[in-house]
């Protein structure tokens, strides 16, 4: 189904039961996916006022507003969800990036922390965690939390070239150029071995 038609199926759905919390999740989405904020928030509050929205319509608000730089407000959203929710991953994760935007680092490594017990395997949850050590200062314990986001995604050429960089910092040459070597594979170039 392409978007304008899912969109107006969606449409269909919310002329026919205007409280269809489905239908304007997905409209919310639907317009988020093509750069529409505003009907995107218009869609993702709508679906919370129906009384019947769920966590997940709480944090698609959330990250409309964020996208928005209204923080509090979108600080509220994930704490909402997460009343809702408590163990709902991504709100912990948004929350976590909310704090570390406004250079509130040891919070957003809490969240952070809470967003990994809920998604242990999450791939972006794991390179926010890494971000936020690596800006709290603890590069050694970044390196590790890199390691295992590129251990579940081979071929994130960013994450590799990160762990280099950070070995580079750490005085750890060899594991330097074996991840640069790697970021480089992965992006199909040539490794050159004379240094």
């Amino acid at each position: 189904m392409k978007r304008a038609e899912a969109i107006e199926y969606f449409q269909g759905r919310c002329a026919r039961n205007p409280c269809d919390e489905d239908a304007l999740h997905n409209l919310s989405v639907l317009y988020k996916s093509m750069g529409d904020m505003d009907q995107y928030q218009r869609y993702a509050r709508m679906a919370l006022l129906s009384n019947r929205g769920t966590h997940e319509h709480a944090n698609e608000l959330g990250l409309a507003l964020m996208a928005q730089g209204k923080f509090d407000q979108a600080a509220d959203q994930f704490q909402s969800a997460l009343a809702a929710n408590p163990s709902y991953g991504p709100s912990h994760m948004n929350l976590s990036a909310l704090k570390a935007r406004r250079g509130l680092y040891r919070e957003a490594l809490t969240h952070a922390e809470d967003a990994l017990k809920c998604m242990p395997e999450d791939v972006p949850a794991l390179r926010n965690m890494g971000k936020i050590l690596d800006m709290l200062g603890r590069t050694q314990d970044a390196v590790a939390v890199n390691k295992r986001a590129l251990a579940l995604a081979p071929t994130d050429a960013a994450l590799a070239h990160k762990i280099s960089l950070q070995s580079v910092s750490r005085g750890e040459n060899a594991q330097a150029h074996a991840h640069y070597d790697q970021y480089r594979r992965i992006l199909g170039k040539k490794v050159d071995l004379k240094i």
